[in-house]
């Protein structure tokens, strides 16, 4: 069976998906991999999109992560381009974004959230018309 684009970025894209949620949530392939009764390696795999992740394993690294299902999916169409592993420009975030990300996914109070997320869209602004 032939698989064409598309399916291949969906793929590409599931995997990063399951990648920025671990992340966030500070969990390491091995521990994913060892609830998923797997190797890290073939965490590595899925996350890179070089093994297709099964419906019956997407839903279970989706309780294991907190996330419903369609957590994997949302935001892809298409459109969507991703490029190989070799583009650093398609992985979600460097070291200072992921240790951002895991504190701020730990804040409770969703006014306070969107407080920062707006001083950090403000400063970012500001940094690009500089």
């Amino acid at each position: 069976m032939e698989y064409g684009h598309e399916v291949i970025s969906l793929d590409s894209f599931i995997g990063q998906k399951v990648k920025q949620r671990r992340s966030s949530l500070s969990m390491s392939q091995v521990k994913l991999g060892e609830k998923l009764g797997v190797s890290f390696q073939q965490v590595q795999k899925y996350e890179s999109g070089k093994n297709r992740i099964s419906a019956s394993t997407l839903f279970q690294i989706s309780k294991i992560l907190g996330v419903d299902f369609s957590y994997f999916v949302d935001g892809y169409s298409n459109d969507t381009v991703l490029h190989d592993d070799k583009d650093v420009s398609y992985q979600a975030y460097d070291k200072e974004s992921s240790i951002l990300l895991s504190y701020f996914s730990k804040i409770q109070d969703p006014i306070l959230k969107r407080q920062i997320l707006d001083l950090v869209k403000k400063i970012a602004l500001l940094s690009e018309n500089n």
